[in-house]
C-alpha cells in the first residue's frame, strides 16, 4: 500500500483561481480580435459584392463590434442599427404598405416622356416576395472554423504560459 499527501495544498488551490481571472482577461482580448475580423469580413466581403453591392454605403458604415464580459462569460457582437438590414438578412414575402408620395414621371406606356414632372402616387399595398441576401450570418458560418481553432489556440497558450508562471520555477 503507498500513502501521498499534498503538502502546501492551499498555495496550488489558491495558484489555480489566481489564473481564473488571467484566463478571462485572454478570452476577452480573443473575442474581441475575432469580432473585429468578422466585422472585416462583413465590411469588406459580403457588403462588397459577395451578398449585396454597395449603393450608398449606409449599411456597411453601420456595421459595429462590441464585447461583453459578465464573470466569466465573453460576448462579442457584430451587428448593425439600420432598420432595412434586417429585410437583407432574412428576406421577406408578404403585403407591404407603401405610404402616398411624389414619384418623377419619365416614362409612359413605354416611351419616354418629353418633360418629365412629379406625380403625386396613393397610398397602397404591394405583395412582396424578396430573398435572403445574408451578410452577417454568412459572414459568421464562413468563418466559424476560424473563431473555433483560434480560441482553442489561444487559450491553451494562456494556460499553458499562467501553467509555467506558476507552478514552474
Amino acid at each position: 500500500m503507498i500513502k501521498a499527501w499534498l503538502v502546501g495544498g492551499e498555495d496550488v488551490v489558491a495558484k489555480f483561481n489566481s489564473m481564473s481571472p488571467a484566463i478571462a482577461n485572454s478570452l476577452q482580448k480573443t473575442v474581441g480580435r475575432l469580432t473585429l475580423e468578422l466585422l472585416r469580413e462583413v465590411k469588406g466581403n459580403k457588403l462588397s459584392g459577395q451578398a449585396l453591392n454597395v449603393k450608398t454605403g449606409r449599411l456597411r458604415r453601420s456595421i459595429n463590434q462590441r464585447v461583453e464580459a459578465n464573470g466569466s462569460k465573453v460576448d462579442g457582437y457584430v451587428g448593425t442599427n439600420v432598420q432595412y438590414a434586417a429585410y437583407q438578412e432574412y428576406g421577406f414575402k408578404g403585403s407591404q404598405n407603401v405610404k402616398a408620395h411624389l414619384r418623377m414621371m419619365t416614362s409612359a406606356f413605354g416611351k419616354t416622356v418629353k418633360n418629365p414632372h412629379k406625380v403625386m402616387v396613393s397610398a397602397h399595398s404591394r405583395q412582396v416576395n424578396y430573398p435572403d441576401h445574408s451578410f452577417l450570418r454568412s459572414a459568421l458560418n464562413d468563418m466559424t472554423d476560424q473563431i473555433q481553432s483560434s480560441m482553442q489556440i489561444d487559450l491553451e497558450k494562456t494556460a499553458h504560459d499562467l501553467f509555467m508562471k506558476n507552478f514552474i520555477k
